[in-house]
C-alpha cells in the first residue's frame, strides 16, 4: 500500500469526526447536515416510511455492464470486474452476510473494493469484523484489490492488506493474461482527505497501455485531463441514496454534474462508471435507488 499523504495524516490526527465543509450549494451534503438528517428521519418515522427505506438496503441489484475499448488487449476480451463500493458496514447488522449470499452465483476474474468500509469516520471493531465477512469469501474466489474512501482510516487499508487485499493508494499494478498486460491504478480519497496523487499513481504506466483508474469519488474527473486513462471506476455518491420517483437524486454529495453521479459516463476518451454503492451514510434508508453490485465485462472494440 502506498504511503499515507500529508493531508490524510493531518486530518486523521485531529479527529474522526467529519467537519462541516460547505461551499455554497455545490458543497451541500447530507453527511454535513446532522440536524437536517435527524429531522428527515423523524419525518420518515412519523409517516411510516422509515422501515420501508431500511428494508430497501437489502434489495441488492446486480448491474451487468459491458463496455468496449479499442486499446483493450485481446487476452482481456471478456475480462470480468466485480466493483463493490461504499459498504458503510458496521451499523448494518446482516448486510455483509446478505451481500455475500447475493454474490454467490456471480463469476468474476477480479474483485475491487471501492472504499468507505466504515459508516462513521473512525476505525471500529464492528467495521473490521464485518469487512472481514465480505473480504475473506471474495479472496477465496479471485484476486481482490482495494482503494480508500473518505470514511476510511489509513489503518483500515493496512488491515485489508493483511488479509490479502492488494490496496492501491496512489500506485498501480500490472495484470497479466496470456503474455498481455493491463494496468490498474488507484488513488487516495479526493473528496475529503484530498490525498489523491495521479502523477504518482500513473508513474511508469506506458501511455499506449490500457489502464483502469480507481477513485472513490468521481470528483477525480477534474484532474484526469492529460492522462491516458481508458476506464475510471468510482463510487461515493450512492447514486443519490434518497431519490425521487424515477431515480432523480436531489443530492449527490460530490462536486460533479449529475451525469457522473451514477452509471456509465464518458469524459473525452475516458469511459467511466459510478456505482450506487452497497451501504448508506447519514440516514440508513434508500428510496428509488437500490444498492448496487456492479459486474463489468470488458470487451475488445
Amino acid at each position: 500500500m502506498g504511503p499515507i499523504s500529508g493531508n490524510r495524516v493531518e486530518i486523521e490526527r485531529k479527529t474522526g469526526k467529519y467537519k462541516l465543509r460547505r461551499k455554497g450549494l455545490a458543497g451541500f451534503t447530507w453527511e454535513d447536515m446532522e440536524r437536517l438528517e435527524r429531522l428527515v428521519e423523524k419525518g420518515l418515522r412519523a409517516v411510516g416510511l422509515y422501515q420501508v427505506g431500511f428494508q430497501n438496503l437489502f434489495d441488492f441489484r446486480t448491474e451487468l455492464i459491458e463496455t468496449a475499448f479499442a486499446r483493450l488487449p485481446d487476452a482481456f476480451d471478456g475480462f470480468r470486474v466485480l466493483w463493490l463500493s461504499d459498504f458503510h458496514i458496521e451499523p448494518l447488522e446482516g448486510l455483509a452476510e446478505a451481500l455475500i449470499s447475493h454474490l454467490a452465483p456471480l463469476s468474476f476474474d477480479i474483485a475491487i473494493l471501492g472504499g468507505d468500509c466504515a459508516f462513521h469516520y473512525d476505525l471500529t471493531e464492528a467495521a473490521v469484523a464485518r469487512m472481514r465477512t465480505i473480504a475473506e469469501p471474495l479472496l477465496k474466489r479471485a484476486p481482490v484489490y482495494g482503494i480508500l474512501g473518505n470514511h476510511d482510516r489509513y489503518e483500515m487499508g493496512k488491515i485489508l492488506e493483511q488479509w490479502g487485499v492488494r490496496m492501491l493508494v496512489n500506485e498501480h499494478c500490472r495484470l497479466e493474461r496470456d503474455g498481455q498486460v493491463l494496468y490498474l491504478a488507484g488513488v487516495d480519497d479526493c473528496h475529503y482527505f484530498k490525498g489523491d496523487d495521479l502523477d504518482t499513481a500513473a508513474e511508469g504506466i506506458p501511455s499506449d497501455s490500457f489502464s483502469i483508474l480507481l477513485s472513490h469519488s468521481p470528483e477525480i474527473i477534474h484532474k484526469t485531463d492529460g492522462y491516458s486513462i481508458d476506464l475510471c471506476l468510482c463510487g461515493h455518491t450512492h447514486g443519490g441514496q434518497v431519490c425521487l420517483p424515477g431515480g432523480f437524486p436531489p443530492v449527490i454529495c460530490a462536486s460533479v454534474s449529475r451525469k457522473y453521479a451514477r452509471g456509465l459516463w464518458q469524459k473525452g476518451r475516458m469511459k467511466g462508471y459510478t456505482s450506487r454503492g452497497i451501504g448508506v451514510s447519514g440516514i440508513p434508508v434508500r428510496f428509488f435507488c437500490p444498492p448496487e453490485v456492479t459486474l463489468l465485462t470488458l470487451r475488445k472494440e
